[in-house]
């Protein structure tokens, strides 16, 4: 997928702004802090995931003098048929969404057409923070590869809720053990889904980390959020009287994560800044890389302030990568010079941002 066309209107700073990007290249956004890269950036993203990755609130997205926000787009399939897609949300309500005229679409069906991966400062919270991003990593690759993953998933977290909510009040037994059977056959599902999706990942990030940099001693460990040594039922049943006591449950695909080491310690501890932004670029173009390979799905990648903390050679790396995909780029830079040089090796195109108003430039 790509888009060959996106309009803004009433989102943050932009007031309206058109955009008519290159379809399988680069397309370098720049202008000075606060001019609105970021925001066009996020922009994309939330007609993509639904969702802000700088915001909660939609009160902070909508433009000050505006009651909701728009965004519009015109995509391209592998087959070259031409969707409109669009997304509005007021500041009090739901989103609307339309697919090719359907005004009744839902998020998902929205993340499904237009898979888009996301680098900027937050991408860090791979290696630095809890798991639950990490297996928000593992879930966004497993919702592709998978189409029953987005039930199984959902299924598992109301039943989850369901069995926490029967433990805090101190139900009988019997209704616990209801529960925690449909929590066993969902958990194993979930699991199963992501296990295989890490699995099938490991040698499209060992790929990409050669291309990228040399981090000999790095291992990656999928961890199930329970014992490796028993099954989830007989983790279950053994963990039911400390569950009672707590009052929710203790083990579960809802503790799952993946450790990543370098010479058995975490690699958050040993790497430099520079090393931790190579390593995760490369779990997103890694990612990339198995969705068109199993699916044939060429995702966008939206790249915001791609010099920070990366000299010209790991830069140059990682613009190779991306061009051997021939996917869609968005990328932001402060400066024009730092992405002026690339624009004779690679197909791109090249847009001042400023003020909120988005211009192609020659």
């Amino acid at each position: 997928m790509s888009l060959m066309r996106f309009d803004i209107a009433d989102f943050r700073n932009f007031g309206e702004a058109k955009l008519h990007p290159h379809l399988n290249g680069f397309n370098f956004l720049y202008g000075d802090n606060g001019s609105g890269k970021t925001s066009l950036i996020e922009a994309m993203y939330y007609l993509c995931r639904g969702r802000s990755f700088r915001s909660s609130t939609n009160n902070s997205i909508i433009h000050h003098s505006a009651n909701k926000f728009s965004l519009f787009a015109k995509i391209v399939t592998k087959n070259q048929q031409v969707i409109p897609i669009g997304l509005e949300r007021q500041r009090h309500g739901e989103a609307k969404i339309q697919v090719a005229g359907n005004s009744g679409a839902s998020l998902a069906e929205l993340a499904q057409l237009m898979p888009a991966l996301l680098i900027n400062s937050h991408c860090y919270h791979l290696l630095d923070a809890g798991p639950v991003f990490r297996r928000k990593y593992l879930d966004w690759g497993a919702f592709y590869l998978t189409e029953d993953f987005l039930r199984i998933w959902k299924r598992y977290e109301r039943v989850l809720k369901q069995r926490n909510a029967a433990l805090r009040q101190r139900a009988s037994k019997k209704e616990l053990l209801v529960w925690s059977e449909e929590l066993i056959t969902s958990g194993v599902q979930l699991d199963t889904l992501r296990q295989r999706f890490f699995q099938q990942l490991l040698p499209f990030l060992k790929e990409t980390l050669i291309a990228l940099i040399e981090l000999p001693g790095l291992t990656l460990s999928y961890q199930r959020g329970w014992s490796g040594a028993l099954s989830y039922e007989k983790a279950i049943q053994q963990s039911m009287d400390k569950d009672i006591y707590a009052g929710y449950t203790q083990l579960g695909p809802h503790r799952a994560d993946f450790k990543i080491m370098m010479d058995e310690h975490p690699a958050k501890d040993i790497l430099s800044r520079g090393q931790q932004k190579l390593f995760v670029c490369a779990m997103m173009v890694a990612q990339g890389a198995l969705l068109q390979q199993c699916i044939n799905r060429k995702p966008i990648y939206l790249i915001d302030d791609l010099p920070s903390e990366l000299d010209s050679v790991s830069r140059s790396r990682l613009i190779a990568l991306l061009t051997n995909q021939k996917v869609q780029v968005f990328l932001t830079a402060v400066e024009r010079g730092l992405l002026e040089g690339l624009l004779t090796k690679i197909p791109a195109k090249m847009f001042h941002v400023e003020h909120g108003e988005v211009k192609e430039v020659s």
